[in-house]
């Protein structure tokens, strides 16, 4: 039987934990186990190296995983399995332990115990049983990742509690589906709000893929506007995963002065598009808000760079003066030789 080796689609996670302000950084951990797919009796696709099931009602698998520990010391791992959602970059991540709010039934739910802790000796391998239980009725798909990260040891924890620690995490898709045929998206608009998003001024837009589906790739653009005068606009590719929110961060330049705004936002697809328009409102109370929560430098929207941006070009005008001299000096050298 083929076994699917997951370099291709697993994915290498750097999860940096970090406690306090410290510069000190503890990265020489090496990653040394791997992880494969077993095949399923219900994939649909052998040439992909992810869970890709078809099953029906009622219908009962283990979904399988090896891990390989490549180091001398004994080690635990701990696999998990994690919702799949769209971020506000567009992309699909595997990192929601709860049920999806949209999803009749999601698969941290089919899946029982979500998580699972596996003791293996240094230089062999284990395999690790997911038991996975499909409910009275599956209608289209759903989507989750199988995490698979060492233990992280407790003791070495307190021993540094400053400073930051990189964890390492491989993740293998798991999609399960009642058809062959997916079914068609259903976008829908949720609102949108101005708040500080990362300490940066911005303006989140919610959108919903209320279908339980996969999307294809598709374009999306937000033009934010005041007195029909462009303020910001924003352009990405986007991909929802099943029956999930995307909230997108989209950044001004500094904090948006209180007034009447219009958005215009459009999703375009292969087979179809989907475009919304609507008005909000910023405060004086929500610019004071803002005020309070950013730093200087986003006060002043006509500023590139703040208080310092005056200091920065008059340097900047140096360095090239200078390069230029010296480019000049190495010509002269040249010619004269």
């Amino acid at each position: 039987m083929k076994i699917w080796r997951v370099s291709g689609f697993a994915v290498l996670l750097y999860l940096l934990f970090s406690a306090g302000g410290s510069s000190f950084v503890k990265a020489d951990t090496p990653v040394n186990f791997s992880i494969e797919a077993i095949p399923n009796d219900f994939q649909v696709d052998s040439g992909v190296t992810y869970f890709d099931l078809r099953m029906a009602g009622n219908q009962k698998t283990n979904v399988r995983v090896r891990i390989y520990n490549h180091g001398s010391d004994d080690q635990t791992f701990l696999t998990s399995v994690r919702n799949a959602t769209t971020n506000g970059n567009g992309l699909i991540v595997y990192e929601q332990k709860k049920p999806l709010p949209l999803a009749p039934v999601s698969l941290t739910e089919m899946i029982r115990p979500a998580t699972k802790s596996t003791f293996i000796k240094g230089g062999e391998s284990k395999i690790v049983s997911l038991p996975l239980q499909i409910p009275n009725e599956l209608t289209g798909t759903v989507l989750a990742g199988i995490r698979v990260e060492k233990k992280f040891d407790e003791n070495e924890t307190k021993e540094d509690t400053i400073g930051i620690q990189n964890r390492h995490a491989y993740i293998i898709g798991l999609k399960v589906r009642s058809e062959i045929k997916d079914v068609s998206p259903e976008l829908t608009y949720e609102g949108i709000q101005t708040k500080s998003y990362l300490t940066r001024p911005n303006v989140l837009v919610k959108l919903a893929n209320q279908a339980a589906t996969i999307t294809k790739p598709m374009k999306f653009e937000a033009v934010i506007s005041k007195n029909k005068k462009v303020v910001v606009r924003k352009e990405m590719d986007v991909r929802f995963a099943p029956s999930t929110y995307m909230t997108v961060p989209i950044e001004t330049m500094g904090i948006l002065k209180a007034g009447t705004y219009q958005v215009a936002i459009r999703v375009e697809g292969k087979e179809r598009t989907w475009t919304w328009n609507d008005e909000f409102k910023v405060t004086e109370k929500q610019v004071k808000q803002m005020e309070e929560k950013m730093p200087k430098i986003e006060k002043n929207p006509n500023s590139f760079i703040g208080e310092w941006s005056k200091e920065l070009m008059i340097a900047s005008t140096l360095i090239i003066f200078l390069l230029l001299g010296y480019i000049y000096r190495l010509k002269k050298q040249q010619h004269s030789s």
